[in-house]
């Protein structure tokens, strides 16, 4: 082999080179920096199960890729010192230390070789570090030679070093050297569309690495595929590449250079395969569904349209109910002759609900551009069937506002055109779910899914674990399941079709350039004040005296199972819908997990009382980062929280921090929370619906649905996603949870917004916890203040990029001796605890009252077994009966918000007045809930 590239090093990264050498060859490198000084040292990769399965791998520290960690030179003995952490960083993971040169000389060049031994043979490592360097990429050009130990080295022998190594010479097409062509490349972050970009797959290293174009000799990235999981998807084209560091989604631009990179992707993992019998199949596939014939189409395409038809007309009934409410009515818009709020803004403020007084003002009342959206778009059409006719409407004089305000009469004939509509929104809400429904199954039958389909919490208890099934002459493939509550396939294939009109040419920038110099222009966004939480008119219980809390749990005594052949038979999952034993839980709900966002409260009471709004997007900023540290010890990422049965709910009620938290389970399926955090400054509310899909060795976990907090003071709201972030090594190794991206944080009442940017990680630094912060106005113009740090220990405000002095966020305690009790922080360990607050005060759906979990955190894991089977058995009960009776599942504390302008969005608000949470646990009553805890 023989060979020139030119390599691009990132500053605090280095960069790995790998080839595959016969023993008994000679390994030959010249190697020359450009302007700056690299280091350079050689590795031997001792096997794939040797590197995932070390049990002396590096620690939180070691995988670190902080400046002060450099790889070692042989001119300074701080470097010399360094040399020894950063080697055991390299071997602690699996790779034999070989040769270190160390420092290289800029424009100078560096020659070496060495020999193979004869039962050496394998990948080598080529490492070229440029950790030291804080701010400056280099570039390196490296020449590489391999042949038979005592032969000529010539490059003319090997076939001239003008042929760039890993690209075969006849480029865009196979050789038995390789293969290589264009593929489009997703960006890394979301909705940035696809990138063309030149890729190259080494047969004799199976290394797959990629080059800005093909006329480029400078490597952008490489993994070898003895240390990755490929999965392909024919219907989309789309091949993903997960090293477990990271992951590359890939898609051919035609079914023939699909099939064409499936073959070589097979030739390569079977060669890995090969040479490592510890290996398992590498390469994944998605089966397409039946496609529908075009009548089918045109017929679904009509029953949609009635579809929402009819959700209109319900639509319209549900306003109509609301507003011939005596309640709104009252407090909204008193009749003629009674004089009107002087104050409306203060009204708003104060108001039971989360109504502007736009839309508390009866619907008779408002102009005729009420039924548009904004930019003259109009609303779904409302039928006009006699099955619709609202009883009692022929009464206009009900409807006009012409009676006197003080007749008896006119109340009467309001509350009975009120529980006619009541009766008959009952009756459209339930044919309107039996239509979906239906909707739904003709979907599900017409695209079916492979027969081992998804096992969910709810319809299948088995907990039969499933190995890898060896194939004999098969092709090295594994199948990934498509979820049966995917999008409708004509969707995803517009929306495909959309991105795939976006992919840039092969000359627009690289994926870092782009990303670097992306500018944000917020103008024109839609008024989305509907889904703001709006300030309480009380904060009952608070405020109460203080309670004292536990400061630990008991600590596990099983460790959970292995999941590798699990895992494998739901590639491409959403991992919350599958059954799982109990030992793989931690003692805490999927709702408890949530109100952990709520450890850093302080930091929006800090907000809220701050004069500047650059500053106070800071702080929110900060808070929205700070709920990552949950995750910073590693040992939280090997267990799951318990799914909530639905209906369960949890309180948490902090007199010391002053806010009262309350969310429920709000949907099954899709897995739906919603919760309500309110202080006397500011309120925060979302409607999150998590996901998680596994691409092979990572599981990428997807949050849908924002935040959205307001500040009472000053009246402004902010909005923000959730992060997205990856489960890291499922498979095997040592598991972590590393957020990705970038997270941005909008101030919706200024157009101000902050983008944070999560560093990435090379394959071998371990995870990647550094991350900073800009903010820019609304016209794209940065602003001064930012902040810098990481997301598991303290976050400093920034002035035109120096810090401005100490921490404004610092993570809180963990427990004493975290690894081994959950790695749970102080605030997590008493989120299952009941104190005095909650003595007696809890509905019987609490969190705290679950009998499962809190047999888990007993460690009576047999009990635990029991009971979540039987509380499991119990719900699917509950939902034949519904189905049985033609009812569905109504949130008891919650309320859907009826909206358009939230781009799809579900969101949900807590109900108020009588039916509200606070009001029914000071009466102690809890009418009207579900004992869904009870067996």
């Amino acid at each position: 082999m023989a060979g020139l590239e030119v390599l691009e090093v990132h500053s605090k990264s280095y960069l790995v080179r790998w080839i595959n050498v016969k023993p008994d060859h000679t390994i030959s490198w010249s190697i020359q920096p450009h302007k700056k000084s690299l280091n350079f040292g050689i590795f031997k990769h001792p096997g794939h199960s040797a590197v995932l399965n070390s049990s002396n791998g590096p620690t939180s520290d070691s995988h670190s890729t902080d400046s002060n960690e450099n790889l070692p030179s042989t001119v300074s003995s701080s470097r010399q010192s360094s040399s020894t952490s950063v080697i055991d960083k390299l071997t602690g993971i699996g790779l034999k230390s070989i040769k270190w040169i160390g420092k290289c000389e800029a424009d100078k060049i560096a020659q070496g070789t060495y020999d193979v031994p004869s039962n050496e043979g394998g990948n080598y490592a080529l490492v070229i570090d440029n950790t030291f360097s804080k701010q400056i990429s280099k570039t390196v050009t490296l020449v590489l030679f391999t042949y038979p130990t005592g032969e000529s080295s010539e490059p003319s022998a090997r076939g001239g070093a003008n042929n760039i190594a890993g690209k075969p010479a006849h480029s865009g097409s196979s050789s038995p050297a390789g293969h290589t062509g264009l593929l489009q490349k997703r960006r890394r972050k979301r909705h940035q569309g696809w990138a063309r970009r030149y890729f190259s797959l080494d047969f004799t290293t199976s290394t797959l690495s990629y080059y800005h174009d093909r006329n480029t000799s400078t490597l952008r990235g490489s993994i070898p595929l003895s240390l990755a999981a490929v999965a392909t998807n024919e219907k989309s084209r789309e091949i993903s590449v997960d090293s477990g560091a990271e992951i590359w989604h890939l898609r051919a631009s035609n079914e023939q250079d699909f099939i064409s990179w499936k073959r070589a992707l097979e030739k390569a993992s079977s060669k890995a395969s090969a040479e490592d019998d510890s290996q398992p199949d590498q390469l994944l596939h998605v089966p397409s569904p039946r496609a529908p014939s075009a009548a089918e189409d045109r017929d679904w395409d009509k029953v949609r349209v009635l579809v929402g038809q009819l959700s209109g007309s319900r639509d319209t009934v549900r306003q109509l109910a609301k507003d011939t409410d005596p309640k709104y009515f009252g407090a909204a818009e008193r009749p003629r002759g009674r004089s009107s709020s002087p104050n409306p803004r203060n009204a708003e403020a104060n108001g039971e609900d989360y109504f502007t007084s736009r839309e508390r003002r009866p619907f008779w009342r408002r102009k005729s551009s009420a039924n548009s959206q904004p930019g003259g778009k109009r609303s779904t059409p409302v039928t006009s069937s006699p099955q619709l006719v609202v009883p009692g409407s022929a009464d206009t004089a009900s409807l006009t506002g012409d009676r006197k305000p003080g007749s008896v009469a006119s109340q009467t004939d309001q509350d009975d055109v009120h529980d006619r509509l009541m009766a008959l929104l009952h009756d459209l809400d339930r044919i309107a779910l039996e239509f979906s429904s239906l909707v739904a199954e003709r979907k599900r039958r017409r695209y079916p899914v492979p027969s081992q389909s998804r096992r969910s919490m709810e319809s299948d208890m088995s907990q039969e674990f499933f190995d890898a099934i060896d194939g004999g002459d098969a092709s090295p493939l594994l199948t990934i399941q498509d979820s049966d509550d995917d999008e409708d396939v004509d969707n995803v294939d517009a929306a495909r079709q959309t991105e795939e009109e976006e992919a840039v040419e092969d000359n627009a920038p690289s994926d870092s350039e782009d990303e670097l110099h992306e500018t944000s222009t917020i103008s024109g966004h839609r008024d989305q004040s509907t889904f703001f939480p709006t300030k309480p008119k009380s904060l009952t219980p608070l405020p109460l005296g203080r309670v004292e809390r536990r400061t630990n749990i008991t600590a596990p005594t099983v460790l959970p199972p292995s999941l590798i052949g699990f895992l494998r038979k739901n590639v491409g999952k959403d991992l919350s819908q599958i059954s799982m034993p109990v030992s793989a839980n931690e003692p805490l709900s999927l709702l408890q997990k949530a109100a952990e966002v709520m450890e850093y409260s302080n930091l929006l009471d800090k907000a809220a009382s701050t004069t500047g709004s650059v500053e106070r997007l800071m702080y929110v900023t900060a808070f929205a980062l700070s709920s990552l540290a949950c995750n910073r010890v590693k040992e939280r990422a090997i267990r799951k929280p318990f799914n909530p049965m639905l209906g369960e709910t949890y309180e948490l009620v902090r007199e010391d921090r002053g806010f009262r938290f309350i969310a429920e389970k709000v949907s099954h399926r899709p897995v739906q929370l919603a919760y309500l955090a309110d202080s006397k400054d500011w309120s925060l509310a979302q409607s999150p619906m998590p996901s998680q899909k596994f691409w092979g060795k990572s599981a990428e976990i997807i949050t849908e649905g924002k935040f959205r907090l307001t500040l009472h003071a000053t009246g402004e709201h902010f909005s923000w996603p959730a992060a997205t972030s990856f489960l890291r090594n499922i498979i095997a190794g040592e598991k972590y949870v590393e957020p990705v991206g970038e997270l941005p944080v909008l101030n919706e009442s200024t157009g101000q917004k902050s983008v944070s940017t999560f560093k990435v990680g090379g394959m071998f630094s371990g995870r990647s916890e550094e991350v900073s912060t800009k903010a820019i106005d609304s016209s794209g113009k940065e602003l001064p203040l930012g902040l810098t740090g990481t997301w598991t220990s303290s976050l400093q405000l920034t002035k035109n990029g120096s810090t401005t002095g100490g921490p404004i966020w610092s993570a809180g305690a963990l427990v004493p001796n975290a690894p081994k009790h959950y790695g749970f922080t102080a605030f997590a360990a008493t989120l299952n605890e009941i104190t005095l607050i909650e003595q007696d005060k809890l509905p019987p759906t609490d969190c705290r009252l679950r009998p499962d979990q809190k047999a888990l955190e007993d460690n009576d894991l047999d009990k635990a077994e029991e009971v979540k089977v039987k509380l499991e058995e119990a719900q699917r009960s509950r939902r034949r009966e519904m189905e049985s009776k033609g009812e569905s599942w109504s949130p008891r504390w919650f309320t859907r918000v009826e909206d358009d302008s939230a781009d799809g969005e579900v969101a949900w608000r807590l109900k108020t007045g009588k039916d509200g949470y606070w009001e029914e646990r000071a009466k102690g009553t809890w009418s009207g809930v579900v004992p869904v805890l009870k067996i």
